[in-house]
């Protein structure tokens, strides 16, 4: 007691600073979280917005959901419409794909496109197209482009463990490899 009684103004006006700074921190930090809250709504709304309110991406989705057979020999003969979208969409997935591998989307916004992304990797047309990609780009020695996708099925058990192995009985060929 004795040494509040022995405090200065000037004492008394650092304590109070102290306390006024402490609270406009915590207010700072609060104000600070919500606002990264709300970026990442923003960022989820327009990842869901072009994929299921742009035209051709949400077309493209109707033919993965519905397994439509769109993957046959003729799909590499020449570069269409559908194969560029079907590497549009399957981009887009695989972005997403990382973004949840390095943790930059929760589980909780995963989870809001996570039904897209399991129809696209249980597709069989999709798993026919990647798995001759994957088997093509190792042949020449480069990456694949849907690395994360394909890492992200086999984890989940949606793509067999089998699927990085050349073995043709899985899916036909139709790339040379």
């Amino acid at each position: 007691m004795d040494i509040i009684n022995t405090w200065s103004v000037d004492n008394y006006l650092s304590l109070i600073i102290t306390i006024v700074m402490a609270v406009g921190s915590v207010f700072a930090l609060v104000q600070w979280n919500s606002s990264i809250r709300i970026r990442r709504a923003e960022f989820l709304d327009e990842i869901i917005n072009k994929l299921w309110f742009d035209e051709k991406m949400a077309r493209t989705m109707h033919l993965v959901d519905n397994n439509l057979d769109w993957y046959t020999e003729d799909f590499h003969k020449s570069y269409s419409d559908l194969s560029y979208q079907i590497d549009k969409l399957l981009s887009y997935f695989d972005f997403i794909c990382y973004l949840f591998f390095i943790k930059k989307l929760s589980l909780n916004e995963f989870s809001v496109i996570r039904y897209e992304i399991d129809r696209a990797c249980a597709s069989p047309s999709v798993q026919a197209y990647l798995w001759n990609l994957y088997h093509f780009s190792n042949k020449i020695e480069a990456g694949c482009s849907f690395m994360y996708i394909i890492d992200y099925g086999i984890k989940e058990k949606i793509i067999t463990n089998e699927f990085k192995i050349n073995n043709e009985s899985l899916f036909l060929k139709y790339l040379k490899f």
